[in-house]
């Protein structure tokens, strides 16, 4: 590229109107519009001191003073041999400036001018006109084509500006165009998260960080858990926020609690409540369901050259708002549809164990146990939420089972047993046709299977005993060893333990024997005395030193 080629945004029209002049031996001066000196000739050595002389000074200011009152403007001959040629540069058809460009012909250097301007500048005359004299090639004759020729280089030039211009404008409106669409994509990509709709909200703030030229973006709900439920008072963070989290917590809310579901904020100044500093601007989109505002989303102190809130900006935090109010109502939908789900589970389950006073509680108990046993040994919250509802179902089969074997007392006959038995497998074939239960269905089957391949139903061994199953198995016999049966007292927590380590590789996975005892047993322990007190039944209650007694109702 050549040094006089336009480079879109950092060359104007008139510095390149100025140096293609002077490749052609033409200096030139710029002039503002209203006639003041932008900036003078760039030759060097004789010509520079001459052209900066006074004399020639005043002859271009005096012709620039003359043109800024004519719409179209001549060249001018200022003396014999010189002429002036004005080129009028327009930005939006206004007039911004006039370069000048200076033509010199063999006459120019023998007038009375030029004598003139090389005494004003103290140059030796002979000098300066050996010096120029490569300069002065032009003719009265060879003025208009050459002014012709100037104003269409000028007239291309700055119609090359408005097309760079344009397609500059063009290029940013495409990369916002482009950066909405994935915004927007990534959002509805992620409209599935459903279970933790935190992961879904965070996720819009970070995409929004990185797309907005903001230090922040936050999102702020409701404290009131009637409107925001499980996200109620949660505050989600990208960025670099202005004050300590508890500060910006309570001033996030204070905003929160006065917006409307229609009103959309642009805040600056003592309104920001330290939110932005200076002249920065903090932008508020709410959240609304149902007509409240459960929620908003923010945008603080922007960076880069234009910092005021674009409408892209309010298009981006718009789309997040949306697409979160969106979310939140199927999130809100599934979490109606889960607890009814899973109260019908739970009253189901409840209805088997009452058969029994000495198994009443013991779906829960054994839910919460493969839950809390899930996470130690490893697994996600969404694994363990449904390895307790796997809990919860193990036992649904009993209701096959006759009543007069699920509330013997004494010890079972064979044949007895054989009927206990087959629990699992009825479990599952009621089971199996639920939607959303085909991760459960396996430890509802499998749960009585043995490490070491001695269980039932199939007498699966090892790994190939689903881990769910595993995980209820142990779960189960934990809770089995804890309870008074009708043909034998509880077990006190020391002795359980010892069961469990002296079984691991035969009834129970050692891993999980191993996970098991990093399990807090403190909210089981609660649910023990929950039922002892709803019984009024002697149970077992743990002192802190893990001794046990029984005290009578």
């Amino acid at each position: 590229m050549s040094a006089t080629a336009i480079h879109p945004g950092s060359v104007s029209p008139g510095k390149v109107l100025g140096e293609r002049c002077a490749a052609l031996g033409l200096p030139t001066w710029r002039f503002g519009p209203d006639g003041s000196a932008l900036s003078a000739p760039q030759a060097s050595g004789l010509a520079c001191q001459w052209l900066r002389s006074r004399v020639v000074q005043r002859l271009v200011e005096r012709a620039v003073g003359a043109w800024i009152e004519e719409t179209e403007p001549r060249p001018a001959e200022v003396f014999p041999g010189c002429w002036l040629i004005p080129l009028v540069e327009t930005c939006r058809r206004r007039r911004c400036a006039i370069t000048v460009a200076m033509a010199l012909g063999p006459r120019a250097m023998e007038s009375e001018e030029f004598l003139a301007a090389c005494q004003s500048a103290r140059l030796d005359a002979l000098a300066a006109r050996t010096m120029m004299a490569p300069m002065a090639k032009h003719a009265a004759s060879t003025i208009p084509g050459l002014a012709s020729m100037l104003g269409w280089t000028r007239d291309d030039l700055e119609a090359l500006a408005v097309s760079t211009d344009s397609l500059a404008g063009f290029g940013r409106q495409l990369s916002d165009c482009y950066e909405e669409i994935n915004l927007l994509y990534t959002l509805g990509e992620s409209m599935n998260q459903l279970v933790h709709p935190q992961r879904f909200v965070q996720l819009c703030c970070d995409e929004l960080h990185a797309t907005l030229p903001y230090r922040w973006i936050a999102a702020r709900f409701s404290a009131d858990r009637r409107l925001a439920r499980g996200m109620a008072d949660r505050v989600f963070e990208s960025g670099s926020t202005p004050t300590p989290r508890a500060v910006f917590a309570r001033a996030t809310s204070s905003i929160l609690a006065s917006l409307e579901p229609d009103q959309k904020l642009v805040l600056s100044g003592g309104s920001c409540q330290g939110l932005a500093s200076g002249d920065s601007q903090v932008l508020v989109h709410p959240v609304v369901r149902d007509g409240a505002v459960v929620g908003a989303v923010f945008a603080g102190e922007k960076n880069g050259p234009d910092r005021q809130i674009s409408s892209v900006d309010r298009k981006m935090l718009d789309a997040a708002a949306a697409h979160t109010s969106i979310l939140l109502d199927n999130a809100f939908l599934y979490d109606d549809q889960q607890l009814m789900f899973v109260g019908t589970l739970e009253s189901l389950s409840a209805s088997i164990d009452a058969k029994d006073p000495y198994t009443r509680g013991h779906s829960e108990r054994v839910a919460h146990l493969a839950g809390a046993l899930a996470q130690a040994h490893g697994l996600d919250e969404e694994h363990a939420d449904r390895f307790r509802i796997a809990g919860i179902v193990h036992d649904v089969g009993k209701i096959g089972v006759p009543e007069a074997v699920l509330t013997k007392t004494g010890r079972l006959t064979q044949e007895e047993f054989a009927q206990m038995k087959r629990h699992p497998e009825i479990g599952f074939q009621i089971l199996k046709d639920i939607p959303m239960m085909d991760d459960v269905l396996p430890g509802v089957l499998h749960h009585h299977e043995r490490y070491d391949g001695a269980g039932y139903p199939h007498g699966l061994a090892g790994e190939r005993i689903p881990l769910v199953a595993r995980v209820l198995g142990l779960a189960d016999a934990f809770d089995a060893m804890s309870s008074h049966r009708t043909y034998r007292s509880a077990m006190v927590r020391g002795r359980v333990f010892q069961e469990l380590s002296e079984n691991a590789g035969r009834q129970f996975d050692p891993a999980l024997v191993s996970s098991f005892m990093r399990v807090d047993l403190a909210r089981y322990d609660e649910l023990v005395e929950r039922q002892f007190a709803q019984s009024q039944r002697p149970l077992l209650i743990r002192g802190a030193e893990g001794d046990a007694k029984e005290e009578a109702a």
